[in-house]
């Protein structure tokens, strides 16, 4: 009878394990390990390119197995209403999960607007930061032509030089609350100082409160896991791939490229408003 009953309490033992492998072994399978997702975000940025990005940002953020998203930045900035799509599309995002920007050789300008929206930045010590504020040409003045007929004194230069300074001031206006919002308590210098349009170096952005932390990307990529609740994760890219022929102004940031040569003044910059850093000619 005691043979019995030790037989039967094995029994049991061995069904219970096998019950428990089966269903660790189903978890696996149907549950994924929980993944970080990494979006570069690279050479300027304009409308065409932030379309790309945009679809996966919406990936990540649909996706169950993704639970943060760390935004890997190496951009000069670019048009104004492309940074400015962007940097909601990242608050867009961080209503789903965890967001962490990690910045590379620059995130100046507009590229620092999109960073903003994250909930930590992280930067190298010699990254260049910052550079608030808005770039663009006065337009011509009207001048009357005897075969070209226009209706207004403005219809050709859509307005005058005055209003053309006010538009520029109500756009970096625009910016400054943005980073404002996002840094709050963070910050450790006021408006006058931000507005001047400098740029830092990472360290210095660390103390002024422009920046979270001085790091690489695996400091980001923990800090996105410790947002998130995370111990055991995986890191997957999600960068989407652009066609040949997708660029701005003819360029397209390449391996190898520096914070001086992602700056460089473009060789045709289009009539308009642009965040975007220019490294100044030597």
């Amino acid at each position: 009878m005691n043979r019995r009953k030790v037989f039967g309490g094995l029994l049991i033992v061995v069904g219970l394990a096998l019950v428990l492998a089966i269903g660790i072994l189903v978890s696996v399978v149907l549950i994924p390990t929980p993944q970080i997702a990494v979006i570069r975000i690279e050479g300027d940025i304009w409308g065409g390119y932030t379309a790309y990005v945009r679809q996966a940002m919406e990936e990540a953020g649909s996706d169950p197995a993704v639970r943060a998203v760390v935004l890997e930045i190496a951009s000069p900035g670019g048009e104004v209403t492309a940074s400015e799509d962007m940097y909601f599309e990242v608050l867009r995002l961080r209503e789903q999960k965890p967001v962490v920007a990690a910045i590379n050789e620059i995130a100046a300008s507009g590229a620092y607007y999109i960073a903003s929206a994250a909930e930590q930045i992280y930067a190298k010590p010699g990254s260049t930061v910052g550079n608030i504020g808005v770039i663009s040409f006065l337009p011509e003045p009207d001048l009357v032509d005897e075969w070209l007929m226009t209706t207004g004194p403005f219809k050709l230069s859509g307005g005058s030089q005055a209003e053309a300074i006010r538009q520029l001031e109500m756009l970096k206006d625009t910016f400054l609350a943005a980073i404002l919002a996002q840094r709050e308590s963070r910050l450790q210098v006021g408006p006058e100082v931000l507005s001047r349009g400098e740029v830092y170096l990472g360290l210095q952005a660390q103390q002024m409160g422009l920046v979270d932390g001085v790091g690489s990307k695996g400091d980001a990529i923990s800090a996105a896991a410790r947002l998130a609740r995370l111990r055991n994760y995986r890191v997957v890219d999600r960068t989407p791939e652009l066609p040949a022929e997708e660029s701005l102004f003819g360029v397209r940031a390449k391996a190898g490229f520096t914070a001086a040569s992602l700056a460089a003044p473009p060789k045709y910059l289009p009539p308009g408003f642009y965040y975007r850093y220019v490294e100044p000619l030597q």
